[in-house]
């Protein structure tokens, strides 16, 4: 996740990754139920704006109710009551962005043998264990872009840990869950305000200069794993 072009740049911007969780949740309609949201799933474009692809396994939703189906999915963001029951409803998907959300804040694959300590192997566990002690700092990506408002990141962990519970009646909808990263975005948008006013009167001043050539054009339909998971320009 969260890298990828021909330069192979790495988002490291905290509030880009919540506008491209924006743009995905967007993307995820509560009367289809994807079945493999995942986040090589998220495709993104030259402008960093991100969809939600391959719907071949995809079911339409049954209002209040579960579709009865072999299971499929990705393990990582395998819904485990969906996995045990094969009863499938709108909130597997709601566990997978779940896994994407933890993914978002921590940089790491949802399985590793080598992130998440001894005796565990799984982002969700991991990142819980962390959360529910309010140890937030143990899980954020240290590459991230020094800056960002530390309650948008609780915010997210939290509606992220809200959306893994091991119940589906237990999750949120996908609107809440869009609402909640949208309340993120404008924590990051009030915190920066002042700092761009600061900006702005300093150029008009003539004190700052901002060189504008060194954009980099990203390859269309990158997904969003691959924009986390290669190494950043150097």
């Amino acid at each position: 996740m969260f890298t990828g072009g021909p330069n192979d740049v790495k988002i490291t911007s905290w509030v880009k990754r919540l506008e491209i969780a924006e743009d995905a949740a967007k993307g995820c309609s509560p009367t289809i139920i994807h079945r493999d949201v995942k986040s090589s799933n998220i495709l993104l474009d030259k402008n960093m704006r991100a969809k939600v692809a391959d719907f071949g396994l995809s079911k339409p939703a049954v209002d209040g109710s579960h579709v009865s189906s072999i299971v499929r999915g990705t393990v990582g963001y395998l819904d485990p009551e969906y996995y045990i029951s094969q009863q499938l409803t709108e909130k597997s998907d709601i566990y997978s962005f779940g896994v994407i959300l933890l993914e978002l804040i921590s940089g790491h694959e949802p399985i590793s043998s080598d992130n998440f300590g001894l005796n565990c192997r799984n982002i969700v566990a991991w990142a819980r264990s962390h959360i529910e002690s309010g140890n937030i700092d143990a899980i954020i990506d240290a590459s991230l872009d020094t800056g960002y408002d530390l309650q948008s990141v609780w915010k997210i962990a939290e509606v992220g840990i809200m959306c893994v519970k091991p119940k589906g009646a237990q999750r949120p909808t996908i609107s809440e869950v869009l609402k909640e990263i949208q309340d993120a975005i404008a924590i990051e948008v009030q915190r920066e305000a002042p700092q761009v006013q600061q900006l702005m009167s300093k150029r008009s001043m003539g004190s700052v200069s901002i060189n504008t050539d060194n954009s980099v054009d990203l390859e269309q339909n990158a997904s969003f794993d691959e924009m986390l998971m290669r190494p950043g320009l150097r």
